[in-house]
């Protein structure tokens, strides 16, 4: 079962600090998480990329607000002697990290916790929270479980707002585990996506952000 809490982590090598992105990604693989590079591969992408953090970590965790625990403060180690100038992580990256607390685990196939090569992470804004939730749990994820490749899903709600949140984040975030990204081209999709309640909710949202993500690496998931 998912925990109950998730913490994630966008971020992005400083230029200045000497750490680019094949660096960072290697540093990436050395790291208790699961570790994902941003693609644009999909229907709905952006050609540009408004977002300059191109990697994410996710780490399913039993507490609310994980980096303030004294496991994290204690245990996790500060930098790493990968990078080229400075040791600590974050003279190397820029971070936006986000709390969030589980609505929604939504397993079909009954596939467990298993590190997906790929996901979708969708967020939302909106005046209409029951009935953006109604139509989660009562048609879309349904329809998208349709998709070829479709692996599981899950809905959080954002949690306490930590001291290295960078950007003002959206209240809904749900996550689309994947065996490709190929499935967001099916006719499935189009099905899931254009329902009238698809169409309602989504062109509503005041915030609407679909990002692709492809599986560097996978620790303690």
């Amino acid at each position: 079962m998912v925990g109950p809490y998730l913490l994630v982590v966008n971020s992005r090598p400083i230029p200045e600090s000497g750490t680019d992105d094949a660096l960072w990604e290697k540093c990436g693989t050395t790291t208790r998480a699961t570790f994902y590079r941003e693609t644009h591969d999909f229907p709905g992408a952006s050609k540009e990329n408004k977002n300059p953090r191109n990697f994410l970590a996710v780490y399913q965790t039993d507490f609310e607000e994980s980096l303030e625990t004294k496991n994290f403060k204690e245990k996790v180690r500060p930098g790493s002697d990968l990078f080229p100038k400075k040791f600590a992580t974050g003279e190397n990256g820029d971070f936006d990290v986000r709390n969030y607390k589980l609505l929604v685990d939504y397993d079909p196939k009954k596939i467990g916790e298993v590190p997906p090569p790929f996901m979708a992470t969708v967020e939302m804004e909106t005046d209409d929270e029951a009935g953006l939730n109604k139509w989660y749990e009562e048609e879309h994820l349904e329809l998208l479980s349709k998709l070829p490749g479709y692996r599981r899903s899950a809905r959080y709600t954002l949690g306490p707002v930590s001291a290295l949140s960078k950007t003002k984040a959206s209240k809904y975030l749900a996550i689309h585990e994947l065996d490709s990204l190929k499935g967001l081209e099916s006719k499935e999709a189009e099905t899931a996506n254009t329902t009238p309640q698809s169409i309602k909710h989504i062109t509503t949202s005041k915030v609407f952000i679909a990002r692709g993500w492809e599986l560097i690496h996978s620790e303690g998931f």
